[in-house]
């Protein structure tokens, strides 16, 4: 099934609104950001260099013709025309300028070798201890992060067999408390395969249960198979929408349709599927009360049963939204593909697929798989329609795309739209005493700093593919994207570009920061600078490098953008 393959369309004049408005805020961020960066990263620079009474001509955010001048003791502080940089100019930094006597003890190439390497390594170190104090400051004031409530579980995984269900919450590991999912999780990683005893609440009951995570090969995010230890649970659940599969069920009777979300049970609020199915088993009567969304309008709906079906759902409470006939939406078709293998193999809007090749389905995302890895192949699909069992024969079409991390792969689709609504999990707002936030923005940026190096070497091995490199344009599309989202996305998105730029300015090219440092490494080694003409020589190939870098990821902009 593929999301998004059918879709309505809308009036021109608002969507030309919201485009202007997306592009502006977007022009806005990207200003706003690289400013910021751009500045830090020049006053790490300039600090150190007053630090070590280095003399200082000229602070500048941007490059070329200057906008606005303004001289304050020595140092001319700047605003230049082309804001894709900043640059700090020293006293005696350019051999090839005269220097006065006078000035020589302020010099930048007369200074001792270490005080150039921390004047020179300042610039891309405060982008990064930048971003630190920006999540610093976000764990102080409160970071949301997502709890330890389940929010589905795999029928059939070690949490189903041993009764853990959508909507538990987990205190606690082996008897070690647990608030965060990350904390769940990441206890369920290292156990290396070993059982785990799990305190759960579940309403107003806590319990213990004892399960043995099992060993399953999962994709990172470099798309490599690895072997995690696993229970199957995920923290997203479904929203309360429902499908319909049976119309002579007390559902298809009530005139429920699929589609539909249900907001109340009897008066009593629900917010996602899980909580539906609670609300549906506290049932006692022979009638139930529903208040359902269709299409933005509200309605009330009334679902009556018979003593035999009361009797059923009393007998076997577990069973309660089955027997009604209620559904996750989550595998029903919502719409169709014109022309599409689906269509043609005679699938209808309101079936419910329930298995391909014999293999019953689990979840939206197994039937997007299954049908993904097997495109051009005869596949058997099983739906069940107004009750009855059909199965049809369908072949996924082939279709080009990207993985995760930007290789290209051909998929298969059937070309439906599915009723599937996913529902972000709870989340709670973290807060932490100064030392702790300091503790914990020092972990996050390194695990960044991590990663990113990681993700260099992948690209350089080829794991990563180049067309993924963006330059200005993507950054200004991501930044609008963050912005849209609040101020607190904005800023971790600051705070994700600040380590880049730290990272990438100390990568050992020519040119760069990495460049001069590598420079300095070799002085030590040997006692000496390199001769003038091998430096310039290297400038020259880095400033090639550079420029070829920079055309290269502003072609996989306009890429992106014409795409």
């Amino acid at each position: 099934m593929d999301p998004g393959s059918a879709g309505l369309q809308e009036s021109d004049k608002p969507l030309q609104k919201d485009v202007h408005y997306i592009m502006l805020s977007s022009f806005v961020a990207f200003v706003v950001v690289l400013g910021i960066l751009i500045f830090v990263h020049e006053l790490g620079h300039f600090l150190m260099a007053k630090w070590f009474r280095v003399g200082v001509e000229k602070f500048s955010l941007g490059f070329g013709p200057k906008l606005i001048a303004k001289r304050v003791g020595e140092t001319e502080y700047l605003l230049s025309a082309i804001p894709l940089g900043g640059y700090v100019k020293m006293i005696g930094e350019d051999p090839k300028e005269p220097l006065l006597p006078e000035d020589e003890a302020r010099s930048f190439n007369h200074q001792p070798l270490l005080s150039r390497f921390l004047i020179v390594a300042a610039g891309p170190f405060s982008n990064i201890l930048f971003a630190m104090l920006i999540f610093m400051g976000m764990f102080m004031v409160g970071y949301p992060s997502e709890d330890s409530t389940i929010g589905r579980v795999e029928e059939g995984s070690p949490a189903w067999e041993v009764g853990i269900r959508g909507g538990d919450h987990v205190v606690a590991v082996n008897h070690e408390p647990v608030r965060l999912w990350e904390e769940l999780t990441e206890r369920i990683k290292e156990s290396d395969g070993n059982p785990l005893i799990l305190t759960v609440r579940r309403e107003e009951k806590q319990f213990e249960v004892t399960v043995q995570p099992m060993l399953r090969d999962r994709k990172n995010i470099f798309g490599e198979s690895e072997e995690r230890s696993v229970i199957g649970i995920l923290h997203h659940t479904l929203a309360s929408v429902v499908g319909i599969s049976n119309p002579v069920s007390p559902a298809g009777r009530s005139g429920l349709r699929t589609g539909d979300r249900i907001l109340t049970v009897n008066g009593e609020e629900v917010n996602n599927f899980p909580q539906l199915k609670r609300s549906l088993r506290r049932v006692r009567g022979t009638s139930i009360e529903l208040t359902v969304k269709r299409e933005e309008e509200e309605r009330t709906l009334t679902l009556s049963l018979t003593p035999g079906e009361l009797q059923a759902l009393q007998a076997d409470p577990e069973k309660v939204p089955t027997l009604l006939g209620i559904f996750p939406a989550e595998l029903f078709v919502q719409d169709l593909v014109e022309d599409s293998p689906a269509q043609a193999a005679g699938i209808q809007a309101g079936d419910r697929i329930v298995a391909i090749d014999g293999k019953i389905l689990k979840s939206f995302a197994e039937l997007q798989e299954i049908i993904g890895r097997n495109p051009g192949i005869s596949l058997s699909v099983q739906l069940v329609r107004g009750g009855k069992t059909l199965t049809l024969p369908v072949v996924p079409e082939e279709f080009l795309t990207k993985d995760a991390v930007g290789k290209k792969v051909v998929m298969g689709k059937i070309g439906v739209l599915s009723a599937y609504r996913p529902e972000p999990g709870p989340t709670l707002s973290v807060r932490y005493n100064p030392f702790m936030a300091f503790y914990k923005g020092l972990q996050m940026t390194w695990d960044i700093t991590r990663l990113i190096i990681v993700s260099l070497i992948k690209l350089i091995q080829q794991v990563i593919p180049a067309e993924t490199i963006g330059g200005p344009i993507l950054i200004a599309q991501l930044a609008g994207q963050q912005i849209q989202y609040g101020m607190l996305e904005l800023f971790k998105f600051l705070a994700l570009i600040s380590i880049n730029l730290g990272i990438l300015n100390l990568l050992p090219i020519p040119i760069l920061d990495g460049g001069h440092i590598l420079f300095f490494v070799i002085e030590g080694l040997l006692g000496r600078p390199l001769s003038m003409q091998k430096r310039e020589i290297a400038q020259q190939i880095g400033l090639f490098l550079l420029i070829s870098l920079m055309i290269f990821a502003f072609y996989n902009d306009l890429m992106r953008v014409f795409k």
